[in-house]
């Protein structure tokens, strides 16, 4: 046979659930706002560096420009290109064009600025992030494989073993698919510009 509990002890237990239930309640909010405090100050910080690396990624492949504006896309723009750039002079004067590009490599998605002149000249091209196989793919960060695109015309192909033409593009030993899709978004670049910004 149960006791039965009394009103002062019922008030008793009602009081320490309710302080229990208080304190559970106080210690999830504090966590959540300082976890959501944490969340927001990392998106920060990525997106400032984030902006910081396109901003040199810009100066990297168009270096005579003064100054940027982004440019709204036009229709013909594709899956690959994701952003214009107007590159001017201190007077002004166009330069050229940046294109953000987003191409499918081995390893997933591979985001670069390409730099192309009034004339259509490829000024270089700038590889923003991958995910690519290190050793491999990972190469493309590397001068002896992105300072190829500089000062040419597309349309560019990728070859094996050393490029001897003027349109060649030798391909990453090992990584032929991510030399394929960077040349590639190259090439979408310099015929978006071609069909959008050219006399511009």
């Amino acid at each position: 046979m149960t006791e039965k509990m009394t009103p002062e002890l019922r008030t008793e237990t009602r009081k320490k659930v309710l302080h229990l239930g208080g304190t559970l309640f106080l210690v999830t909010a504090v966590t959540g706002l300082i976890l959501g405090f944490v969340e927001w100050g990392t998106r920060i910080a990525i997106e400032k560096a984030q902006a910081e690396a396109k901003a040199e990624a810009l100066r990297n492949v168009m270096p005579e420009a003064a100054s940027f504006a982004a440019e709204p896309m036009a229709d013909a723009g594709g899956e690959m290109i994701t952003e214009i750039q107007h590159a001017v002079d201190k007077d002004g004067s166009t330069v050229g064009w940046c294109l953000s590009v987003s191409t499918k490599g081995y390893g997933g998605p591979v985001a670069f600025v390409v730099g192309i002149a009034k004339d259509g000249t490829i000024r270089g091209i700038n590889i923003l992030s991958h995910s690519e196989t290190p050793g491999l793919g990972a190469r493309s960060t590397e001068p002896e494989f992105y300072g190829q695109f500089a000062d040419k015309k597309a349309p560019l192909k990728i070859v094996k073993g050393e490029a001897g033409a003027e349109d060649e593009i030798a391909a990453i030993s090992g990584a032929t698919i991510t030399s394929t899709a960077v040349t590639n978004g190259v090439n979408a670049a310099a015929e978006y510009w071609d069909k959008n910004l050219k006399g511009k």
